[in-house]
């Protein structure tokens, strides 16, 4: 087994954690809370544009809020993804990890990182770590 097979793997745990959270928070807590930053749809847009940025190649030109054009923090919560997009971005974004792991060789893996300096992770394999870690938090 490869190293990107076992963070694959990884990955698809979170996924299957953030799958079954979805769908059992009820429809009327979905888009709401007590605080505005906790708010289940908000985290969960919040995960997954991560995701999307941190499985580039580079962070230059990422255009946050693309999705459903707002930032996820200061998206209003009529803006907020409702459950049916945010599954079916999580099923977008988790393709794309998967690809973005599964192209990258071991050697690849332990090569450096050149590109997202600002994660302090040095080698390809810190920033999936860096990634899986901001993923599941």
């Amino acid at each position: 087994m490869t190293i990107a097979e076992s963070l694959s793997r990884a990955f698809a745990r979170t996924w299957e954690m953030y799958r079954s959270a979805i769908n059992d928070i009820p429809e009327e807590h979905w888009r709401s809370g007590d605080d505005g930053y906790l708010i289940p749809a908000r985290l969960a847009y919040h995960v997954f544009e991560a995701a999307e940025f941190l499985s580039g190649k580079t962070p230059k030109g990422f255009e946050w809020g693309h999705r459903f054009g707002a930032d996820w923090e200061g998206a209003t919560t009529e803006q907020l993804p409702t459950k049916e997009q945010a599954l079916a971005y999580l099923e977008e974004v988790q393709e794309r990890v998967d690809a973005w792991l599964r192209g990258m060789s071991d050697p690849d893996l332990l090569s450096t990182d050149s590109e997202f300096l600002w994660t302090e992770a040095v080698s390809w394999i810190g920033h999936c770590i860096y990634c899986s870690i901001t993923v599941s938090t």
